[in-house]
């Protein structure tokens, strides 16, 4: 069996949902902005800082749904991709550091299997939290163990961690920019159709 994992906010959409919705509705560009560098320093793991991010967003859920359907897209290929996948027996599913009602309100209707992390919604502030059965490298190692290929589609600092488990990495924006410094391979792409033709060359 192949497996393919792909993240979902910036890899899939066009924007970070999390960095959209604390820049605009949350602490602002700037709370945002500290939080990337506290990752990147190792001061915050990615699942700290967004909770931090998060509780700072101060919106109901129905006014975050009109600004993320208004703001964000996903990329028009994916929906092919997938079917293409499914054609083949590959077996596609979404991991993300991201919180689960999102993902499902952009990709619900296509049935994949989703590992995201739920969130409390409050005017006071969201209340991320981190589920440690849904978390990228348990779901990736137990993937290892059952799969004959891994192929995995990324582009964030959530994404660093699954290097180590797939045989496949594609990569965009700054997990390209984190393989290229660290000499780590991979195949960029910028779309879900350059996946495809890139995919299925190699296969």
């Amino acid at each position: 069996m192949i497996s393919v994992f792909c993240d979902f906010d910036g890899t899939i959409t066009s924007y970070d949902s999390i960095v959209f919705l604390t820049e605009r509705f949350g602490g602002g560009p700037g709370y945002r902005s500290d939080a990337f560098s506290r990752i990147k320093s190792g001061e915050w793991s990615v699942y700290e800082a967004i909770e931090h991010e998060l509780a700072s967003v101060t919106i109901s859920w129905e006014e975050a749904v009109r600004a993320l359907k208004a703001n964000i897209e996903v990329d028009s290929f994916f929906e092919d991709f997938v079917a293409w996948c499914r054609d083949r027996s590959l077996q596609i599913q979404i991991v993300s550091s991201g919180m689960r009602p999102v993902v499902e309100l952009f990709l619900g209707h296509l049935g994949l299997q989703i590992y995201a992390h739920p969130v409390t919604i409050s005017e006071r502030g969201w209340h991320y939290q981190p589920d440690a059965n849904v978390m990228k490298v348990p779901v990736l190692e137990k993937a290892r163990q059952n799969t004959e290929r891994l192929i995995y589609v990324g582009d964030g600092t959530s994404d660093v961690c699954a290097i180590p488990y797939v045989d496949d990495l594609f990569a965009k924006r700054y997990l390209a920019d984190y393989c290229q410094s660290n000499g780590v391979p991979y195949i960029p792409f910028d779309s879900f159709e350059d996946v495809k033709e890139r995919l299925g060359a190699l296969l």
